[in-house]
């Protein structure tokens, strides 16, 4: 599963601050470890030479090297010992002989030796120099060193991962401040997408920013305009056609009562005009509906019991009330857009799908559904996202009874509503028309 831009940004910085603070920490420890113990070393190597003379110059003058060792200052916590004819001598038992590492004698011979060891969890840095009579050796004990060494070691473990968490966040914040615009661009998208055409994008005075909203905002103006045009075009003509529609259809209804008296041939003929003409003047109260649809922001909010409405949409209908089943919810919506969309589904059925079945209310948790179930074969998956466009119908044999505006004006009301139309396949076999709307206010 691919990341989101958010966590592979926090990422990328995490890495990035891991590997800067981790090649720091690592070249500070190294540096540290190494000029700490170079400034130990030499510091021991310095003491040791000091005493080593010092105990050189007493074993001169014929002290035994037990006296010797005890005429030697005392400085911090180094172990003194002197090897002299094969017998250690030692003012301390801090470090036994036989624990110093195998060959320093033979390797001290001549300029001396150094080495450093463990013995069990404790680091020593031993140093053995030629003397008068034998062999002079001092054992530095390196444990405050090395335990500085491993505190400041897992301090810079902990400050590189500190680094990380904060490259991290601050990958995970700028990003979120460069994502803030796109996602302002986003939800007016699907504002825009969803027939808010007046939505616009607040400028912020980022001057990279405000072009790209200023844009969106010229956009959203050209389609809000252009829509509009077309709207408005759509009224007119259906207007300035609606008056002469009128008068050829009272016309036509005119010749049709009279077509008893008229010859056979020319009274079918009048029957197809007045069809026609009503299927006209059908169409034409459609284009208003949508042209006003967009344009009327006047949504009337007010108690309705949608199983009432419903059976009363059905008996204007003509058909049986009792086609309507389910629950009987009662909560605040627009009951004249509820109504067209109702009809205008019941009326889908009635035409195109075969008849009405049922018409099955639900309530949900926080919405209603309405589903109409007809008859018909079932509408086609690939045909079920065109079926609410404007002008389009399904592969019904009655195409002469409708425009294919009925159910783009359900789903366009519903939207107004806040729902939504959707259509899947009946469990009876045929298609089902579901109107999906919120609860914003129930009533007891």
């Amino acid at each position: 599963m691919r990341l989101r831009l958010r966590t592979r940004v926090a990422l990328s910085f995490a890495l990035l601050s891991l590997l800067v603070a981790g090649t720091v920490s690592a070249a500070t420890y190294v540096f540290a470890s190494w000029y700490l113990l170079g400034q130990r070393e030499t510091s021991a190597l310095t003491r040791a030479a000091l005493d080593s003379r010092a105990a050189s110059a007493y074993l001169t003058t014929g002290l035994d090297p037990s006296d010797a060792l005890g005429q030697i200052p005392s400085v911090g916590t180094s172990q003194p010992m002197i090897q002299a004819a094969g017998v250690w001598y030692t003012s301390g038992v801090t470090v036994q002989p036989d624990a110093l590492p195998a060959g320093l004698l033979e390797a001290a011979k001549g300029n001396g030796a150094t080495q450093r060891f463990r013995v069990a969890d404790d680091a020593y840095y031993v140093v053995a120099i030629p003397v008068e009579q034998g062999t002079y050796v001092e054992v530095f004990p390196m444990r405050d060193l090395d335990r500085t060494l491993t505190w400041g070691g897992w301090t810079l473990v902990g400050l590189t991962a500190m680094a990380t968490v904060a490259g991290a966040l601050i990958g995970a914040t700028a990003v979120g401040r460069i994502l803030r615009p796109v996602r302002r661009l986003g939800v007016g998208a699907r504002r825009i997408a969803g027939g808010e055409f007046s939505t616009r994008i607040d400028l912020t005075g980022d001057p990279d920013l405000d072009p790209i909203a200023e844009s969106f905002n010229e956009m959203a103006e050209a389609v809000q305009a252009r829509i509009a045009r077309e709207r408005r075009f759509s009224a007119n003509v259906s207007h300035e056609l609606r008056s002469p529609l009128t008068s050829v259809l009272g016309t036509a209804e005119l010749l049709e009562a009279r077509s008893a008296d008229l010859p056979h041939r020319e009274a079918g003929l009048v029957t197809v005009l007045v069809q026609q003409v009503r299927r006209l003047s059908h169409m034409l109260l459609d284009l208003l509906e949508i042209s006003r649809i967009s344009t009327d922001e006047l949504t009337q909010w007010e108690t309705a019991d949608v199983a009432a409405l419903c059976r009363e949409v059905v008996a204007q209908r003509g058909l049986d009330p009792g086609l309507v089943v389910g629950d009987r919810p009662v909560f605040r919506t627009d009951a004249r857009r509820l109504e067209r969309i109702v009809g205008n589904l019941v009326e889908n059925a009635e035409r195109h799908g075969g008849g009405l079945v049922q018409v099955l209310v639900q309530r949900e948790q926080s919405s209603v559904t309405i589903m109409v179930d007809d008859a018909g074969p079932g509408v086609d998956e690939g045909l079920r996202e065109r079926l609410f466009e404007p002008f389009t119908r399904g592969e019904s044999r009655s195409h002469q009874e409708g425009a294919g505006l009925g159910l783009a004006i359900a789903l366009d009301q519903a939207r107004l509503l806040g729902g939504d139309v959707t259509v899947t396949q009946a469990p009876a076999g045929g298609a089902r028309f579901t109107a999906t709307l919120p609860v914003t206010l129930e009533e007891s």
